[in-house]
């Protein structure tokens, strides 16, 4: 009796082991993984415009996880959407972090519908205002599919503007659902003025209109007295200009004032 007694209790001591056994080795690996849950995210590389708040609300819930199981390809992916973020490189930090290098894109303009243009020619969303002299950014017109081509152009301008003008500059490059172009300019001296291109001529670029106008800028200034208001340089060989802004007031007060002195001597005619 004694024995059966003995070996009951044996036999209840070894299941009580078992299961504490069981339990033990279903809770290990939880055990074991918490010591290498991701406890910090390091950003590094370029971060100047980067808002660390509003870059760990991009990543939302990608960078949960641990050291074995995080995908991180996911948090490529959703840092690259990110504010700013031209690309990343992401790595494991053992034992618990993770390290994202950043590179940021290089504003060069503004587009039309409020997204920037990088030095590449690529358009990418951001704050304007977080540039550091967001005036001096020069504006782009046109459609999305052509940012490129108007960055290409831009460029060009500028180069050949700073030859001949080295105190100006292109403040805006815009082309037409027609593709027809028109930069403006300004300076020191040189109020903001659009010039018309018009659409690109084999034999006649706009490159070749832009240069007539630029190089002969200065005599036009002095024969209209004052800069011009606007250029119209779509014609072969030879461009028109608008009074300067002083000329048009002028004359639009002269002309007002001839109207009036007519209308009341019509209104005091002698039947």
């Amino acid at each position: 009796m004694n024995v059966k007694r003995i070996i009951r209790r044996f036999l209840v001591l070894l299941a009580v082991l078992l299961l504490l056994a069981a339990v033990a080795v279903s809770s290990f690996p939880r055990y074991f993984l918490s010591y290498f849950e991701i406890q910090s995210v390091e950003l590094t590389g370029e971060i100047k415009h980067i808002s660390p708040v509003a870059f760990r609300r991009a990543l939302g819930t990608t960078t949960y996880g641990n050291f074995f199981n995080i995908d991180m390809n996911a948090i490529r992916e959703a840092a690259l959407k990110a504010p700013w973020v031209k690309s990343v490189n992401v790595r494991k930090v053992w034992p618990d972090a993770i390290n994202i290098e950043i590179r940021e894109y290089k504003p060069l303009a503004l587009w039309e519908d409020g997204r920037l243009v990088s030095v590449e020619g690529k358009l990418f969303a951001a704050n304007p205002e977080e540039v550091d002299n967001p005036l001096s950014l020069p504006e782009f017109f046109g459609r999305a599919d052509m940012v490129d081509e108007v960055t290409r152009r831009y460029r060009r301008f500028s180069r050949m503007l700073q030859v001949v003008m080295p105190k100006a500059r292109v403040t805006e490059v815009s082309v037409s659902e027609r593709d027809s172009w028109a930069v403006a300019i300004a300076g020191d001296q040189i109020p903001p003025t659009r010039i018309e291109l018009g659409v690109e001529q084999e034999g006649w670029t706009l490159e070749d209109r832009f240069g007539v106008v630029i190089v002969q800028y200065p005599d036009v200034v002095k024969l209209m007295q004052g800069p011009p208001s606007s250029i119209d340089a779509r014609y072969e060989l030879a461009f028109s200009a608008t009074l300067p802004e002083q000329s048009l007031q002028r004359y639009k007060s002269q002309a007002t004032r001839r109207r009036a002195a007519e209308a009341i001597a019509e209104s005091n005619r002698l039947p």
